[in-house]
């Protein structure tokens, strides 16, 4: 299951831009194995507003051209892994045919494939679109189990720079582990550790009066116990974190380690730093996306797969 990609290719442009990233950031690695996988869906017969008196037999593609037009598209996406470097030896081809649903039609192929990672490109969807009708992608991030699932943004900001999020501590181990298995390999990648510190929780709020002088004393005291020991554990986690990432020969001189405090709130101040850094990799644990339905509840794995532009968002398993 290690080091096994399902690559989802669905014949588009960004499709085939999302393939030539894939390759380009992963040329060389011999140890990795990309299986190209493409849902053929119906194509539509009927002008919009045509009543269809025909047999639902008559309308469907024929196998053979279901075929053809298939392997035409894994054919395409092949090329473009080699051109970039990927090694052809580690490249499988699989079609599916008469595809009603590819999300799901993905997520059973992954499983029956024992595959560690799927990689799926974004289409581009509006934020409305992908919250009244749910796109491919986010589909496959909610409902991929136990595999961590890669969302292509493209273009890709081809910078090598990665950010692990660093949130719950459980999380944080599971980003550490699946980052030197599947990203230290690649050389040249720059990492940042990165957390953001939550707010002062409610506990130290004001008491619903104003505080006298050694009330406030007091008060801060405690703030500044609550910052020091969170950032004492967060320190140790990073550390721990680092020594691995070192353990895999990635250089000291391509780690920062970053506590910052939160501004405009967590996923948003994720995603300005994004943005701002132009990251290439951006993994995060996807938790949250099996204790709630992100996309009318909301949460930070979410937020950041719907908003960051340019990147490659890592949902990383954390079960």
């Amino acid at each position: 299951m290690e080091k096994r990609i399902l690559a989802a290719v669905d014949g588009s442009q960004k499709g085939f831009q999302a393939v030539s990233i894939l390759g380009h950031l992963l040329r060389g690695q011999s140890d990795f194995q990309l299986i190209l996988f493409h849902c053929l869906q119906q194509l539509p017969t009927l002008a919009p507003g045509e009543l269809c008196t025909i047999s639902e037999e008559a309308c469907r593609l024929p196998i053979s051209a279901q075929e053809r037009l298939g392997n035409a598209i894994l054919q395409k996406a092949h090329g473009l892994l080699v051109e970039k470097g990927f090694p052809e030896r580690g490249i499988e081809l699989k079609v599916k045919l008469d595809s009603v649903d590819p999300a799901q039609d993905i997520l059973k192929e992954a499983q029956a494939q024992d595959v560690s990672t799927i990689a799926v490109g974004r289409r581009g969807r509006s934020q409305l679109e992908n919250l009244l009708l749910g796109s491919v992608s986010s589909k496959v991030a909610q409902y991929a189990g136990n595999r961590s699932v890669w969302v292509i943004d493209t273009p890709t900001h081809e910078t090598h720079k990665a950010l692990i999020a660093m949130e719950a501590e459980s999380d944080a181990r599971h980003l550490m582990s699946y980052a030197c298995k599947h990203i230290a390999p690649v050389p040249g990648i720059h990492f940042t550790l990165l957390h953001i510190m939550p707010p002062v929780p409610p506990t130290f709020w004001d008491d619903g009066h104003i505080l006298d002088p050694s009330e406030r004393k007091d008060r801060q005291s405690r703030v500044e116990k609550w910052r020091a020991d969170w950032t004492l554990r967060i320190e140790k986690l990073m550390e721990e974190t680092c020594n691995s990432l070192k353990e895999c020969h990635v250089p000291e001189k391509n780690i920062d380690l970053r506590i910052i405090p939160t501004r405009e709130g967590i996923a948003r101040d994720l995603l300005n730093l994004i943005a701002e850094q132009q990251y290439h990799l951006v993994l995060i644990g996807k938790k949250s996306f099996h204790e709630r339905k992100p996309f009318l509840m909301g949460s930070h794995a979410n937020k950041i797969l719907q908003n960051a532009k340019g990147t490659i968002i890592c949902l990383v398993d954390s079960k």
